[in-house]
């Protein structure tokens, strides 16, 4: 499974563990920069064509509906279908779309219409490949460097994260839209490229034994039924879901709607400025990712996601204060650029605490043959109120000051990171998790 090669391991391994996963990472790697540059270039191109927070949301809030609808019934077809077809398959469509709408644009037929019709393509073609790749991982690293797997895979994202909004802004500047999706759409297809040459392990398989009795139709329902079953049997896990789709319905419309139109139409910042606001958070995330590890064995996990869900909280409360006329008004572009991006570097670096250790606790605990189901079906309640929210702080940001969205949504955030510390059957699954390693780490040492 893992690369061996005499001579050039020792290198490669140190910077991507293995032949397979480094493939795969690399994939990744240039299509997240793609995909960077598009999601900047759509959010200033909807609120171009608009100026409307509303539109923006509910564009948003129509990428979020096949995940939501989806992405349970993808994570069946995830346990069935080869996952290197679907993870090839899935970055080659998502290329092929966008070159087709840089021809769209270039036509200028572009509309509102047609940018609901592409996004919510995209997004299916995401329902699928992202649980795949949560999947796959174990697959192509040993257990024991799944954090190391998990932390790397952090870590290009924030990377192509600085890359794409501060590349996107000045591809916007210097050659427009065309350009923009032409360079993603080709990022995307390259992506696809490389992960054809992984070599993707055989998976452990049940034995079809329902299958006989009621067809492919009724092994589906068994199979998705079998993958509730196992979420719901686990109370950590239910729990932590629990807490996820709060935070989830305050965090993503927070960012996704109410930052950008906080800092285009509020405090009117020019497009290079919004980019490096959108790259301190990735960098944050680079940032985090170096001291993940180290914090999660000196403060132990679950009181490290408390801890970093409250910082979270806490960053956001910091911002709500430029956000009030009396203060953004006597400031200079650069001082409400500092002021911005200082607060969402610290968010990107308590937001890998909270995302690498519970990455690794359901890649650990689920068996390879649940896991496309469960990452589909988590997925999915994780996102189930994402539309909504995000179709109601698009119209709520309209009118009323973004700053009370602020100062409400990091007041709940860090109320909730308190409730998750205490939070006994959370506590408990990190627990066995850390008691399970224990033996493993022991049998390593000798």
């Amino acid at each position: 499974m893992a690369y061996t090669g005499e001579g050039h391991a020792s290198l490669w391994q140190r910077l991507f563990i293995n032949r397979d996963y480094g493939l795969l990472l690399l994939g990744r790697l240039v299509s997240q920069i793609g995909d960077g540059i598009y999601y900047f270039a759509l959010t200033w191109l909807v609120l171009d064509l608009t100026g409307s927070g509303a539109v923006l949301g509910s564009l948003l809030m129509a990428s979020s509906l096949p995940g939501i609808l989806l992405a349970p019934f993808a994570g069946v077809i995830i346990d069935i279908v080869n996952r290197k077809l679907i993870i090839v398959g899935a970055d080659i469509i998502r290329g092929i779309l966008i070159l087709a709408l840089a021809l769209v644009y270039h036509s200028g037929q572009v509309t509102i219409p047609v940018l609901y019709g592409a996004t919510v393509l995209l997004s299916m073609c995401g329902v699928v490949f992202g649980p795949a790749i949560s999947a796959t991982i174990p697959n192509l690293v040993k257990k024991e460097e799944l954090v190391q797997a998990n932390a790397r895979d952090s870590f290009s994202m924030s990377a192509t994260g600085i890359l794409g909004p501060i590349v996107g802004a000045a591809l916007l500047g210097a050659a427009g839209y065309v350009s923009v999706f032409t360079i993603t759409g080709i990022s995307f297809i390259l992506s696809g490229i490389s992960e054809m040459f992984i070599r993707f392990p055989e998976r452990e398989r049940r034995a079809p034994a329902a299958a006989a009795s009621g067809g492919p139709a009724r092994q589906f329902v068994i199979d998705f039924r079998e993958g509730f079953a196992y979420i719901w049997s686990n109370a950590g896990v239910r729990t932590i879901i629990m807490f996820a789709l709060v935070l989830n319905f305050i965090g993503t419309p927070l960012f996704s709607v109410v930052f950008p139109y906080f800092c285009k139409e509020v405090l009117q910042m020019e497009a290079a400025h919004y980019g490096l606001t959108q790259s301190s958070f990735p960098a944050g995330v680079m940032v985090g990712t170096l001291v993940v590890g180290i914090l999660a064995q000196k403060v132990g996990r679950h009181r490290l996601l408390s801890w970093a869900t409250i910082g979270q909280g806490i960053m956001a409360l910091l911002m709500s204060i430029i956000g009030f006329p009396i203060v953004f008004q006597h400031l200079s572009p650069l001082a409400i650029l500092v002021s911005i991006a200082a607060p969402m570097l610290f968010i990107g670096i308590f937001n890998v605490q909270v995302n690498v250790p519970l990455n690794v606790l359901m890649q650990e605990t689920v068996p390879d043959h649940y896991r496309g189901r469960v990452f589909g079906l988590v997925g999915s309640l994780v996102q189930m109120l994402v539309p909504i929210s995000m179709a109601l702080a698009g119209v709520l940001v309209d009118v009323i000051p973004a700053a009370y969205f602020l100062l409400l949504c990091g007041t709940a955030t860090a109320a909730l990171g308190a409730a998750m510390g205490m939070s006994a059957s959370i506590g408990s699954l990190f627990q066995e998790q850390e008691l399970e390693s224990e033996p493993r780490s022991a049998a390593a040492a000798h």
